[in-house]
């Protein structure tokens, strides 16, 4: 299903071609879901959980925001490189594969505004942290894998961070 709705997109993912992907028939996979969109939620929830706890060692190991946004975006970026697929459905996929309310937050933006919260700025710097800013900053994090996804950048994710890094933590830190 990664593979599918990654390569695809999830109009894509019908059972049948998922089964076919995975080399089984379409049987074996209702012995493991009840259906369809029971299977695309429990791997949303893995990968989210997956990438979660790459990310909480992050959130406990920096020291200043500024520290939090390089390393969050160095995290987003590697795990994109290695598992483009993976990130694609979770982060790429329209419309949403998990039905849970949007307005709930998952692990992943727990742990950065967690972490913004509790973190000072740098020296001469101060943080502007909402959830405009938030929306803003996730839309330019997000941009690197989505145009390599879609084949309009070349490379790596990592190939852009030194290009990424800057603006992007300029949308919550200004100077003081």
């Amino acid at each position: 299903m990664i593979k599918v709705v990654g390569s695809k997109g999830l109009q894509s993912a019908s059972v049948r071609t998922i089964a076919r992907e995975a080399g089984c028939n379409e049987a074996v996979l209702y012995q493991h879901f009840s259906g369809k969109a029971a299977m695309q939620e429990a791997i949303f929830w893995e990968i989210q959980n997956e990438m979660a706890d790459e990310k909480q060692e992050v959130a406990q190991r920096v020291t200043n925001v500024g520290e939090l946004i390089r390393e969050w975006v160095a995290a987003t970026y590697r795990f994109y490189d290695r598992k483009p697929f993976a990130f694609a459905y979770v982060y790429l996929s329209y419309p949403p594969i998990s039905k849970e309310d949007p307005s709930v937050p998952g692990p992943n933006t727990r742990l950065f505004t967690d972490a913004m919260g509790r973190l000072p700025a740098p020296d001469g710097h101060q943080v502007a942290f909402d959830e405009s800013t938030f929306t803003v900053f996730t839309a330019g994090i997000l941009a690197v894998p989505r145009a390599i996804h879609a084949g309009l950048l070349g490379g790596k994710a990592m190939d852009y961070y030194d290009r990424s890094i800057e603006p992007l933590t300029r949308i919550f830190l200004t100077d003081a």
